[in-house]
């Protein structure tokens, strides 16, 4: 607009005004550099906090710099013409309420724009943080399945293979079947019911090899369609089962498989051993923590009326 009046790029007119947003932009710009740097020293929750006040902060600042590079232009200018500064203050008024007019309101825009971008960078970050977390978790508490399980495998074996030959033959292909649905499920979060219960059938046809007459497995479930579970989840409550109860051809271990609302059920009455074995707990803390990582809800147990009973959430398909 001042080019145009003058026809001279060089003129003062011109080059003060260019000054006075170029000094503007640069120190506003420098100001938004630092608040960008100065965030990526805090994590998520702290930004969270700082951010309203900051933001005042900011505006405060730009605000300041923004009058400070019109009062410079200004005083540029009085200098250039050689007039007396005693007029300075009165015109410098004039000029910061005419620039304050416009700027207030772009600068409030910007303020409010330039830190919603911030939370949400900070959001998307913390977000990023859990996922990251949450997927390194997870892995480790697969990683944990297949040890635990094959450990278990290997000590019954070890106790048939004096035993029974044939018996340890069979429960040696059983087993690789067994941990073939491991492996191949490995990577999997959800699996469908139907599957897990056929592996559940072939793990406990697995452990009657050993314990035949003193354990039985009732499943009432009439309609597996639809419904996803986690992989694994029902071997590793039986095998919980099996470990701290007593059998005998006696009084054989029974448990219970079964649906009820949004959660599949395990079951079993409480049958102390005499010799206590040592347990960390380990297998059913795992399942816990896989539960609410990937099912986002807890996984409930139950211990009373001389019955241990497990619920585990289950996903139903739309």
């Amino acid at each position: 607009m001042k080019y145009n009046q003058t026809g001279n790029a060089f003129h003062p007119t011109v080059v003060i005004p260019i000054f006075v947003i170029f000094f503007m932009s640069a120190s506003i710009g420098s100001l938004v550099f630092f608040m960008i740097n100065k965030a990526l020293k805090y994590n998520p929750s702290q930004i969270n906090k700082r951010i309203v006040p900051a933001l005042f902060l900011f505006y405060a600042a730009a605000f300041f710099m923004a009058n400070l590079s019109v009062a410079l232009g200004d005083l540029g200018w009085f200098i250039f013409k050689g007039m007396d500064l005693s007029g300075f203050w009165p015109s410098l008024k004039l000029d910061l309420s005419f620039a304050n007019g416009r700027f207030y309101v772009w600068l409030m825009i910007f303020t409010i724009v330039f830190f919603y971008i911030l939370w949400q960078k900070s959001v998307r970050k913390e977000q990023k943080l859990i996922e990251e977390n949450l997927k390194h978790r997870y892995n480790t508490l697969k990683s944990q399945v297949n040890p635990h399980f094959l450990f278990n495998s290997l000590n019954i074996l070890s106790e048939l293979v004096y035993v029974d030959a044939k018996k340890s033959d069979n429960y040696i292909q059983t087993l690789a079947g067994i941990y073939r649905y491991i492996l191949e499920n490995e990577e999997t979060e959800l699996i469908e019911l139907e599957k897990e219960l056929e592996f559940v059938k072939q793990y406990f046809s697995f452990q009657q090899v050993r314990d035949e007459g003193k354990i039985s497995l009732e499943i009432d479930i009439t309609e597996p369609k639809g419904i996803k579970i986690i992989p694994v989840s029902l071997q590793l409550l039986i095998e919980n089962a099996l470990k701290h109860n007593s059998m005998s051809l006696e009084k054989p271990l029974k448990i219970s498989i079964f649906l009820k609302n949004d959660y599949i059920v395990v079951s079993n009455p409480i049958q102390k051993k005499s010799i206590l074995e040592q347990s960390t707990q380990k297998g059913l803390s795992n399942l816990k923590d896989r539960t609410k990582i990937i099912m986002g809800s807890e996984l409930e147990i139950i211990n009373e009326n001389n019955s241990f009973t497990v619920k585990l959430p289950i996903q139903k398909q739309k």
